[in-house]
């Protein structure tokens, strides 16, 4: 009876399936590889083109920002522009007065008395001067009191004071006063009624 050695073929059956499975080892390593290399590459181009969004927001931000400074830095530039138009209307419209405020002053001031700084808010006029009795201020508060231009008048201050005068030792009485009046506008035949146009617009 004849004995067949079977080890070999065992062996060599043995390194087959080592192979075998050696071969689908590597098979699915590289697949795993693949599949990882592939998700990589997704992401990295998804992030590459967020990344490219981002930066064309950015600079989209960046010049709508510079608009929006543009925009404030005209529009500055236009109310400066009204102010200085207001300013201009409001002298051109205030000249007349100016010159019949200064007419009526100079028309009203008794002898005797001289004014020494004027100073104006609105239509409220301060007067500061010199007279040489205080019956002087009294009069130029009744001259006021007529005048068409001038109103209200009212004493905030009157002080006598002895002053030497100059050359001489011999000492005189004078009234230093204060005085606050309020500016009327009076309609004039022949001149354009500035504040009536001014209502109406």
């Amino acid at each position: 009876m004849r004995r067949i050695n079977l080890l070999e073929w065992r062996d060599i059956q043995k390194k087959e399936r080592e192979t075998r499975f050696g071969i689908l080892a590597s098979i699915g390593l590289g697949i795993m590889g693949l599949i990882v290399l592939g998700v990589h590459v997704f992401y990295q181009s998804k992030i590459g083109y967020q990344e490219s969004r981002n930066n064309y927001l950015t600079q989209e931000i960046q010049s709508v920002e510079k608009q929006i400074e543009e925009i404030e830095a005209l529009e500055k530039k236009k109310a400066a522009l009204i102010n200085r138009m207001s300013v201009i209307q409001e002298l051109e419209s205030s000249r007349p007065k100016i010159v019949h405020l200064f007419d009526e002053l100079v028309q009203r001031l008794p002898d005797g008395v001289h004014f020494t700084r004027m100073t104006q808010k609105k239509d409220k006029i301060t007067l500061e001067g010199m007279a040489q009795s205080d019956a002087r201020v009294s009069s130029l508060m009744r001259k006021i009191e007529e005048s068409e231009w001038l109103k209200s008048p009212e004493i905030k201050r009157i002080v006598r004071k002895d002053i030497i005068e100059k050359g001489s030792d011999s000492e005189r009485s004078i009234s230093e006063f204060k005085l606050e009046v309020t500016q009327t506008f009076p309609k004039v035949e022949g001149e354009e009624n500035f504040d009536s146009e001014e209502d109406e617009e």
